[in-house]
């Protein structure tokens, strides 16, 4: 929450706090009943009181619905966080690894496989494991199937022994054959 919003926050609270007590000594017969009437009878009787309720209901309704907003959205934030990481228990604490890092890992490996180019790497975490999932361009020289089993091992071997985590599956799918000079081979009918 940034400072504006908990300023907001604290005038919102303030504001509160002073509708409960007036609510509670109305409650407890400390005002006046013809006090109360009076006002009331001023909300409808005068188009300028009327207007300055109505101005203040307003900001009171569209900074309740802020910050509904903000809670639902701020603990939604949290649990994507904590979905877009790994998180690896130690003796001294939790380490949490983003996912970002385990698809740099896993892009640093790939790429020292020969044959390999144009690459995109996704990493899932499951409560199973942790999967990568490979797209690829080959370079058409190396046989394809001993290829992906390279990248498949680089992968695992490298990102588990980095990061520390069980890598459950490597999935690599080849999109396209590229040429040499990095450029699609055409097929020719």
């Amino acid at each position: 929450m940034n400072l504006f919003d908990r300023f907001v926050l604290t005038l919102y609270s303030l504001a509160l706090v002073v509708i409960s007590l007036f609510v509670m000594a109305m409650s407890l017969n400390l005002i006046s009943y013809q006090w109360i009437v009076n006002g009331i009878e001023d909300v409808y009787s005068s188009t300028q009181t009327s207007l300055i309720y109505f101005v203040a209901a307003v900001i009171f309704l569209i900074i309740s619905v802020k910050f509904l907003l903000t809670s639902l959205r701020g603990s939604g934030q949290r649990r994507d966080a904590a979905s877009h990481t790994v998180r690896k228990p130690t003796e001294l604490g939790d380490v949490r690894i983003t996912l970002e890092t385990l698809e740099s890992l896993a892009l640093h490996a790939a790429r020292r496989v020969r044959g390999v180019r144009d690459l995109k790497v996704k990493i899932r975490p499951e409560e199973s494991g942790t999967f990568v999932h490979v797209r690829t361009l080959v370079d058409g020289e190396t046989p394809i199937p001993d290829l992906i089993a390279q990248v498949q091992q680089k992968i695992k071997e490298h990102v588990e022994s980095i990061a520390g985590i069980t890598i459950t599956e490597v999935t690599v799918t080849v999109t396209d054959v590229a040429s040499g000079a990095g450029g699609r081979v055409r097929r020719v009918e």
